[in-house]
């Protein structure tokens, strides 16, 4: 355990980067609890919040350019996405069109979304800034939540 914190304390900005990434990917893995760790250990919340979207947005981005390169069928079958999430995901795209990539940050079926959004070929430059935007709200309200407003914005 000391080892981790040990790391954490040293790479706290890069581990919070990569583990975004490898959480924004179709790993799933929760960068949340990460984030609350770090800020427990006294790392700057708002810079905290940029690199948590910077690095989740890439991951994102990456299952976007999975979905565009392979066949939707593929997707469903490597990355173990159920029939159900996509079809939830289809039903959304089909409704709200690149929008719904805002989502992308909910749990299991956020990579339903951009795989679906890359499959379908929809515009990855509107795609990113939404899933963006969608991703640094996210990581935003998990940090206020932890520090509060005030603290939040205080550098």
């Amino acid at each position: 355990m000391d080892f981790l914190v040990e790391f954490l304390s040293a790479y706290g900005y890069l581990g919070m980067g990569v583990m975004a990434f490898l959480s924004g990917s179709v790993l799933p893995l929760t960068s949340e609890v990460l984030m609350i760790l770090l800020l427990g250990m006294g790392l700057n919340s708002f810079p905290l919040v940029l690199v948590s979207t910077l690095g989740n947005t890439i991951g994102g981005v990456t299952c976007f350019y999975t979905g565009r390169i392979v066949q939707k069928e593929t997707v469903q079958r490597l990355f173990k996405v159920s029939d159900r999430r996509m079809r939830q995901a289809d039903r959304l795209i089909q409704r709200y069109g690149f929008w719904a990539s805002f989502f992308s940050f909910v749990p299991l079926i956020g990579t339903a979304i951009l795989l679906t959004l890359g499959v379908m070929r929809v515009s990855w430059w509107r795609v990113t800034l939404v899933m963006m935007f969608g991703k640094f709200l996210r990581y935003l309200l998990v940090a206020i939540s932890y520090t509060g407003f005030t603290e939040m914005f205080s550098f």
